[in-house]
């Protein structure tokens, strides 16, 4: 079997990505933080909410789950109803549903979750697909599969994205096809 220069680069660096994310647990923090900080990688919440490295994949250790960056354009409207198009760094998505950017997860009180989000926000949230706001999370969010998990597991991946590094990142809100072709 004959693989690509780009396939075998792209299992490389999941490879690293997984082996680089998923260190050990530290012995410092709670067995909670640690159960979050498992289903967060695990889970994928890097491959999008993560900004990543320039020429890969690799999410930027000092972006970690910081969003789409501010500043940074959308992915082209596609030209056939049905098909998706997505940013580079698989931050911000166009297709059927409109546009959509993914959210700033860090505790940063003004631009993620340190301010509007309380643990019962964040499982409400992934409990019903609704913003505090009352937004619709749009795809390509699994909020459905989160949605299965259960309380703990929730509350520990809330636990974990609170003890990230918070990151100022302003990140666009999505749109409905109507107007993702005007906010573009």
């Amino acid at each position: 079997m004959k693989f690509s220069r780009r396939t075998v680069f792209t299992c490389i660096a999941a490879m690293v990505t997984t082996s680089a994310l998923a260190a050990p647990p530290k012995k410092t923090a709670s067995a909670q933080v640690e159960r979050g900080r498992y289903l967060v990688m695990v889970g994928g919440c890097n491959d999008c909410h993560s900004p990543k490295q320039p020429g890969g994949m690799v999410p930027d250790p000092a972006r970690l789950l910081s969003g789409h960056p501010s500043g940074s354009g959308a992915p082209d409207k596609p030209a056939k109803m049905g098909d998706i198009h997505v940013a580079g760094d698989l931050t911000a998505w166009y297709g059927p549903w409109g546009l959509s950017y993914t959210a700033n997860l860090t505790p940063d009180p003004t631009t993620g979750i340190g301010k509007r989000y309380n643990e019962a926000a964040f499982i409400k949230t992934m409990r019903t697909g609704k913003k505090p706001e009352g937004e619709d999370l749009l795809p390509p969010m699994p909020w459905p599969n989160y949605a299965q998990m259960t309380d703990s597991d929730l509350k520990a991946i809330y636990a974990y994205l609170r003890t990230l590094k918070p990151v100022e990142n302003n990140v666009k809100a999505g749109a409905a096809p109507a107007r993702a072709a005007a906010k573009k």
